[in-house]
């Protein structure tokens, strides 16, 4: 055990996955493990997760001093079987951000990629999976911040239905759009513990056919992307012959209808706690200013590429999509607006 620990403490160091490893490791590290499915394995927990004994701080210094009493319920599902639970992974303030460059509780590094994010607003649970310090993280994702940071990481990050897991002791930002998700550097280590935390899960469930949408809609793409793209797709119709129509969608637009949702569901599940930044204040601040007829507006767009999308995924078909346009950005620098057009449907 103390040498996993000077390991993950050793990582933190160069790379600050971690809000308070000095404060936070030494309370996680008394856990005593018990045998399951997990035991051996160690599960990160991004900070907006409540673990027992710890600060449940979402990412916002005012909350330093909210301790959790109680685990979260899919932090006691993983404890129950034998994880050992590594807490307080470096996070975006109140999950609404896009970099894992905190201002309370500072940067988190992409060990991936020198120099650049780690992507948010689930960074630190990315950059701890991608630097071997544990083996399965969680995280939470509203707008792709599960997704995003797996890709700027180069690990591999699953949204989870919103019904599949508890919500039960997470702090939420939008709850309309929340939801959980693991990242892993394999697929089969995401399908196992997606077994323990949701028994209903089936990783054998049948795939008619896929589809995608048109090249020319991700014109905004790197080259790398969009090689990847077209090489994803030739696999797929290797394996599931042509792909079918995905409807004509406008991520641009369809990203900037979630973010104004996410800002006025950020008034009630934000709003009331003290020691915000000024940048989260702003958006909360223009969250309250958002008339009922525009709200209205948007919410009616969103329902209807909702509508659109299980259409398009009917017949158990599956979407292929970039998780983001091009790779990660440089540290100090503006995360590119539209970062989350893909994730976002």
């Amino acid at each position: 055990m103390n040498v996993l620990f000077d390991k993950i403490s050793k990582l933190n160091t160069n790379l600050h996955f971690c809000e308070d490893f000095e404060a936070s490791g030494p309370v996680d590290w008394v856990q005593k493990p018990v045998a399951g499915p997990l035991a051996g394995k160690v599960v990160g927990i991004k900070s907006n997760i409540s673990v027992s004994g710890q600060s449940w701080t979402a990412g916002i210094g005012g909350r330093r001093i909210k301790i959790s009493k109680t685990d979260a319920s899919v932090v006691n599902v993983l404890r129950s079987a034998g994880a050992l639970i590594l807490s307080r992974l470096a996070m975006d303030e109140g999950a609404l951000g896009a970099s894992t460059d905190n201002p309370h509780f500072g940067r988190c590094e992409n060990p991936a990629f020198s120099g650049h994010s780690a992507g948010g607003s689930s960074g630190g649970s990315a950059a701890a999976v991608a630097a071997g310090a544990v083996d399965v993280a969680l995280g939470t994702d509203t707008m792709g911040s599960v997704r995003i940071p797996a890709a700027y990481c180069g690990v591999y990050g699953l949204k989870v239905g919103s019904s599949m897991l508890s919500m039960e002791g997470v702090a939420p930002l939008a709850p309309s759009l929340d939801a959980l998700g693991l990242f892993a550097k394999t697929p089969e280590l995401l399908g196992d513990v997606l077994t323990v935390l949701s028994p209903a899960y089936d990783p054998a469930a049948n795939v008619t056919g896929w589809v995608a949408p048109d090249r020319k809609n991700l014109a905004a793409c790197h080259s790398d992307v969009l090689t990847f793209f077209d090489d994803s797709c030739a696999v797929l119709t290797d394996l599931l012959g042509l792909r079918g129509e995905l409807p004509e969608i406008n991520f641009s637009a369809l990203r900037s209808d979630a973010f104004l949702l996410t800002e006025v569901e950020a008034v009630t599940s934000l709003g009331p706690h003290r020691d915000l930044s000024p940048n989260l204040g702003e958006l909360i601040d223009y969250g309250r200013r958002v008339s009922p007829q525009k709200l209205n507006v948007t919410q009616g767009r969103l329902r209807i590429a909702k509508v659109a999308l299980r259409e398009a995924l009917s017949f158990d078909r599956l979407l292929l999509l970039p998780s983001v346009a091009a790779p990660a950005f440089e540290h100090g620098s503006q995360p590119p607006v539209g970062q989350a057009d893909f994730a976002v449907l």
